[in-house]
């Protein structure tokens, strides 16, 4: 038989036999679609915060008390002593350092005449703060050196609040008081989004100098660091700079742990890629493990038919029909089973991963690869285990096979 022939004849059986050609290709739907839907929300998740985390600079060092890959060991964390400007001092100083600012926070209301804005964070910055967290300003100028020296009550808005207060713009030289304390704006910057659902832009920046005279720098807060690697010196060599440096100052005993993390948006992305890999294939091995069913429902509808069709054989095998072509026709038959399910599952997949993005924050992303993934695999599916049902048909004896009931 030609290929075609035998691919009009695959057809032929299955629409007659339409129900239970559906529930067999049930479990290959399943699995497709567990596969396609997965792919898609880690794949656009992953997207997502590798946006994110390059928002924040993927350049910068950060210096805190917490590790950003911590396994929740809070106790530990909270034994250790605040970073304070003293740490700044010494992180500023170094020659692999080209740049580094401090930021303290804390969180107060903003008014503005009969406008409030509560819940607004406040960093405590100096002037080189954006070129090393990657801020752009909108409107006006951010902090001057000079502002840091005189301790200026002078405030640089971010999107949101600058939005809330100030919606038809003009906000460049308003007066407004933060938590009692009156400041001028200079400046409004630009909308950097949200990273693990936490809006970036609802902060306002402030001279550090200014945050200690009005909020105070007690013992309690931390001040957090971050820093430039300078040219000729790479990341790591930073790094290395930056913890000896820190625990000469914090007086670390040489056989003590650090009691400071130095933290980059690399390791954070390392650690989100890990998690989100153990996910992925705890998810990949359920809808492995759908696909399993499935492919042993259709070798067992398979070997239903060879059943079923033992006088069709032995009429195609007496007529001179070789073995490969009765292996060929059944094989062709179980392919096109599983395609049918993959095609069903890829669609209700880029509908599933449709509908999750449009109805909640999780970003979904259905790719070429993942389509190319679901019909390589339904194709697979039937090849594997579609071949016994054609084997065992191909072995019949036509003379058994004919007299058959």
């Amino acid at each position: 038989m030609q290929f075609d022939e035998c691919v009009k004849v695959a057809i032929a059986t299955l629409r007659a036999h339409k129900m239970r050609g559906l529930l067999t290709c049930l479990g290959v739907i399943i699995g497709v679609t567990a596969v396609i839907g997965l792919l898609a929300i880690v794949s656009g998740i992953r997207d997502s915060v590798s946006r994110q985390f390059s928002s924040i600079g993927a350049e910068m060092i950060s210096i805190n008390r917490w590790d950003w890959a911590s396994n929740g060991d809070d106790e530990d964390y909270e034994k250790r002593k605040p970073l304070t400007m003293r740490e700044f001092e010494a992180v500023r100083n170094l020659p692999s350092v080209s740049a580094a600012a401090p930021t303290v926070y804390t969180s107060r209301d903003i008014v503005f005449r009969n406008v409030r804005v509560g819940g607004v964070t406040i960093c405590g910055t100096n002037d080189v703060y954006p070129a090393i967290e990657n801020w752009k300003v909108q409107d006006g100028r951010f902090l001057a050196e000079d502002d840091v020296h005189a301790t200026r009550a002078v405030v640089v808005l971010g999107a949101d609040v600058a939005q809330n207060i100030f919606p038809d713009g003009g906000a460049v030289d308003q007066d407004i008081r933060i938590g009692g304390q009156a400041y001028r704006v200079i400046g409004t910057l630009e909308k950097k989004g949200s990273i693990f659902g936490q809006s970036q832009d609802n902060i306002v920046n402030v001279p550090y100098t200014s945050f200690a005279k009005h909020w105070g720098m007690s013992t309690r807060r931390d001040v957090n660091i971050s820093a430039l690697s300078s040219t000729g010196h790479s990341m790591q060599e930073t790094i290395d700079e930056i913890r000896g440096a820190l625990r000469r100052v914090r007086r670390v005993p040489l056989d003590a742990n650090d009691d400071f993390a130095i933290n980059t948006s690399d390791r954070l992305i390392q650690t989100f890629n890990r998690i989100s890999a153990g996910f992925f294939a705890v998810m990949i091995m359920i809808g492995g493990m759908a696909l399993l069913v499935g492919g042993i429902g259709i070798m067992n509808i398979m070997l239903v038919s060879v059943t079923e069709r033992t006088r069709e054989i032995g009429i195609r095998k007496a007529i001179g029909a070789r073995r490969r072509d009765i292996v060929v026709q059944f094989l062709i038959e179980a392919v096109i089973l599983c395609l049918l399910g993959g095609v069903v599952g890829i669609l209700l997949g880029c509908g599933i991963a449709l509908a999750v993005a449009q109805a909640s924050p999780v970003p979904a992303r259905v790719t070429t690869a993942s389509i190319v993934l679901g019909f390589g695999v339904s194709t697979i599916v039937g090849l594997v285990f579609g071949m016994w049902p054609a084997i065992r048909a191909s072995r019949l004896d036509p003379v058994d096979a004919l007299r058959y009931e």
